[in-house]
């Protein structure tokens, strides 16, 4: 159960910013406390989840065009104004407007005014008087564009549309990244692990030319050889030497590539390199040739179904979304408001009397048509807007076909890598084993004086270089399974995947 609630973390630990720079002890390692870490402080990873993050927002902002809106206002005028036409007015406004994904607007709304109206008197006729006026109305009607921006391909809608695709490709697209950073971590964690058996086969080599320059300076002490056959000795042993340095060095390179995968410092308190807590594989027990078979049966299929391919497909379609948009959206403006309006008036009322204005029939009903057209003299701007889009969309429908054919490609090649590669590692391992038992055999030969010491030299050296080109053959097959298995969607893509995920299974599905 512990086990289970590390892995579902694992995933999700990948999710939160990284507070502050931390430390990788690499005395040990394993590929699951590589991934545990990597996925928590890995730069890639993290910068992905911020685009993510700014993709929901503006998804979040396109979709807000759609949200009904309500507006109110209020006036209010105290004392005459200067034409001495009326005096202490209030007023208070309110629409509510509910927009639709078809471009189509329904909006009613309402009105409460009081005014007192100013009469003025004939002086010694009669007097000034005040009326005050009480008038409240209500409307209901609908806005609707008859050519322009009507429908599915209405401005708002396919930014909404195409926002939420990109969106979805957003989400793909970091799934993939998780599957790009375990891609390239376990390869780096493969290439340090056979770093460091290269590293321990020229370390014991180097250990077995210096025992061989004392045997030979002692056999040269008991004038059992010329003294010259020490020069062929320090030669063999700077030989070995060098090659030691350079496996140090290139393990110490790997072992960079692995904590810049991971994003963070490390630290090495064992002398030369690290301790390892999985089992290296052993590719000439894989059962290959079936799984090879299936997957060059079934490439396109597999591909297709990639989470690096669904991203551009995905993409693909929010950039046809907005072509087809530009495309219906390039005739004119041709708009409709059509409303229903309801007004009441009542005079010399006071303000407690006001809800008889709701049936007073005065002005009563009305119905308002509006109908306006526009005519530009060039359409420049939405010809040239949806050229612009074509072209958006035909690049990233190229770039779809080229990423299927350069991927599938890349399957094929690496199939046909490894249908040699695998026997030829087989033959490196028993060639090995051939070049131990003819080393042996001239160490021996040489001890009966029947054997010259070029022979034993170049005979090790046949050896040692077998040996390494064991490992670099190991290396080379598991790099290039697990990009296949990348490249064909053979990946986990989740935390309950992952803790089911056997690299090295070849089971044909």
């Amino acid at each position: 159960m512990k086990k289970t609630i590390l892995i579902i973390l694992l995933l999700v630990a990948g999710i939160f910013a990284v507070k502050s720079q931390q430390v990788f002890n690499c005395d040990s390692l394993s590929i699951f406390r590589v991934l545990q870490s990597g996925l928590e402080t890995n730069f890639d990873i993290r910068l992905k989840k911020q685009i993510l993050g700014e993709s929901q927002g503006r998804l979040t902002s396109t979709k807000g065009a759609f949200n009904p809106q309500l507006s109110l206002s209020t006036y209010g005028f105290y004392g005459t104004d200067p034409t001495v036409t009326f005096q202490d007015s209030y007023s208070l406004n309110g629409q509510l407007l509910v927009p639709t994904r078809l471009g189509i607007k329904f909006y009613t709304g309402f009105k409460l005014s009081t005014e007192t109206e100013i009469i003025s008197g004939v002086p010694g006729y009669f007097p000034s008087t005040n009326m005050a006026i009480n008038a409240s109305g209500m409307w209901a009607g609908v806005t609707m564009p008859l050519l322009r921006d009507l429908g599915r391909n209405n401005t708002n809608n396919v930014t909404f549309l195409s926002t939420m695709m990109m969106n979805k490709a957003q989400n793909v697209s970091f799934t993939d990244e998780i599957c790009q950073f375990i891609k390239n971590t376990l390869i780096d964690y493969y290439s340090v692990y056979q770093r460091v058996k290269i590293y321990r086969i020229q370390s014991a080599a180097e250990k077995d030319a210096k025992v061989y320059l004392k045997d030979v300076e002692q056999m040269i002490a008991d004038e059992q050889i010329p003294k010259a056959e020490v020069y062929r000795a320090k030669s063999y042993q700077f030989n070995i030497s060098q090659q030691f340095t350079e496996a140090k060095n290139q393990l110490t390179n790997s072992l960079f590539d692995l904590i810049t995968s991971i994003g963070m410092k490390w630290t090495l308190s064992r002398t030369h390199f690290p301790l390892f807590l999985d089992s290296l594989p052993d590719p000439a027990s894989f059962p290959w040739a079936q799984y090879a078979a299936y997957v060059l049966k079934n490439a396109d299929s597999m591909i297709v179904n990639t989470h690096y391919y669904k991203s551009q497909e995905l993409t693909t379609s929010a950039t046809q979304i907005e072509m087809k948009g530009a495309k219906y959206n390039k005739i004119n403006d041709l708009n409709l408001d059509l409303r229903y309006m309801y007004f009441g008036t009542t005079s010399y009322q006071p303000f407690s009397e006001f809800n008889q204005t709701f049936s007073s029939g005065s002005p009563g009903s009305s119905l308002n048509l509006t109908l306006s057209y526009k005519i530009p003299f060039k359409n420049e701007e939405r010809k040239g807007d949806y050229i612009t889009k074509l072209s958006s969309y035909e690049f990233n429908k190229i770039q779809l076909e080229k990423l299927k054919f350069d991927s599938k490609m890349k399957v094929i090649q690496l199939l046909s890598d490894l249908g040699h590669l695998f026997p030829l590692y087989k033959n490196q391992v028993e060639l090995a084993i051939l070049e131990k038992k003819t080393y042996d055999n001239e160490v021996q030969k040489l001890k009966m004086a029947t054997s010259t010491q070029i022979n034993v030299i170049n005979t090790y050296m046949d050896y040692n270089t077998a040996l390494v080109y064991v490992e670099t053959g190991r290396q080379a097959i598991i790099a290039r399974i697990i990009t296949l298995k990348y490249l064909i969607g053979d990946f986990p893509a989740s935390s309950d995947q992952l803790l089911r995920y056997n690299l090295w299974d070849f089971s044909v599905k």
